[in-house]
């Protein structure tokens, strides 16, 4: 049996929530991209796949596994999806 990793999981492995939002870049305002605090809800609220690349760059996580983890913290069933 596998182990789901959660979403608090994948932060930790990417160094956490600073490390996210410093690796997001900057806007033209030169703030982040993406703040820590916005990270900080992703356990409760799912990773949005708009930020999946680069948590996938900043670690070795796959998208079934974001996907996994997002309905874990959703509190919804994955789906098993036929070719």
């Amino acid at each position: 049996m596998s182990t789901t990793r959660t979403i608090a999981d994948i932060i930790k492995d990417c160094g956490g929530a600073r490390r996210i939002s410093e690796a997001s870049g900057l806007n033209s305002d030169g703030k982040p991209n993406l703040t820590h605090a916005a990270v900080y809800k992703w356990p409760l609220t799912g990773i949005r796949d708009t930020h999946w690349p680069l948590i996938m760059t900043l670690t070795a996580t796959t998208p079934d596994e974001l996907h996994s983890a997002n309905c874990a913290a959703r509190g919804v069933e994955m789906m098993a999806v036929s070719a």
